[in-house]
């Protein structure tokens, strides 16, 4: 591969990943679809791999297209970062950020008040749902921002930490075996809820939805009361709960949480870092509460 590659055409690559379609690429970097076409095959020539698997309805990452997503994405945010910092300006304009349920309320008292207050001029929309419907929403074009939880591997989002979701009750829970386990969940697009389904299918085990909701505080109340079995991250489980490690529950794949952000919108590659920041803080803090001191 001789000269380096252009940041225009990763920016057109990435939208063309992101919308799975030359047109709506077309669209979004302001370019012909004829001229989209050619910096993609340019591209590809220069990598000397195919980047997509093309048909009439859309386009799909091919494995190299899939790691070269992944890269391009960590490199356009941090050139773009780079450029804000030696043109520092006070940023303008609208940002939409979209974040699952049960992350929300934290974001929302801790590091977004202080980003908005630094930049009064700025405008942040936010909304508040499932992983699955933030992912759909970000790919739309309807966010700028997501932060999604997924078992699988997100290739155009950042990596922040890893999640381990577990079976939790209220303490004195016990399970009646000639029943089926009452669960309280959110709604379907939450990764918990999909991956527990799955596990109890897979063991045969019996099960009810006594809640679904699409509010986590209603489904942590509800598992808080005693009436049902819920899901919570290993981290965040408190005095009020206890974990079901010996009660034949089968045990839940380990998620982790992205970042998915628009590179070409710039108060989003700011909102990027912060978010970022305040996500791996949150589980240092967790993580070293949970240590128990070691006398010297």
């Amino acid at each position: 591969m001789g000269k380096g590659l252009d940041i225009n055409v990763l920016r057109t690559f990435q939208a063309v990943a992101r919308l799975g379609r030359f047109n709506a690429a077309a669209d979004y970097v302001h370019r012909s679809p004829s001229a989209v076409t050619t910096q993609i095959q340019k591209l590809e020539e220069q990598v000397g791999q195919q980047l997509f698997a093309r048909s009439n309805q859309a386009v799909e990452l091919t494995p190299a297209g899939r790691h070269l997503l992944g890269e391009a994405t960590r490199f356009l945010i941090a050139h773009d970062k780079l450029l804000a910092t030696l043109s520092p300006r006070q940023l303008t304009g609208k940002v939409r950020l979209g974040v699952p349920d049960g992350y929300a309320a934290t974001l929302m008292s801790e590091c977004l008040p202080v980003f908005v207050a630094s930049n009064p001029k700025m405008e942040l929309e936010a909304v508040a749902c499932s992983s699955a419907q933030l992912l759909d929403l970000f790919a739309r074009q309807q966010l700028d921002l997501a932060v999604a939880v997924s078992s699988e591997h997100i290739q155009q989002g950042d990596w922040l930490r890893p999640t381990k979701p577990r079976w939790a009750a209220a303490k004195g829970f016990i399970r009646d075996h000639s029943r089926p386990l009452p669960l309280a969940l959110q709604l379907k697009g939450c990764p918990y809820r999909e991956a527990a389904v799955q596990a109890l299918k897979a063991e045969g085990i019996a099960y009810r939805i006594l809640l679904e909701s699409a509010n986590w505080h209603a489904v942590l109340a509800c598992v808080k009361s005693g009436l049902a079995v819920g899901i919570v991250e290993e981290l965040e489980a408190d005095d009020s709960l206890v974990f079901l490690h010996d009660q034949d529950l089968p045990t839940l794949p380990a998620h982790g949480i992205y970042l998915l952000t628009d590179t070409a919108h710039p108060v989003a590659v700011h909102l990027h870092a912060v978010l970022k920041a305040a996500i791996q803080k949150e589980a240092d803090s967790e993580f070293a509460a949970t240590q128990t001191p070691v006398n010297a």
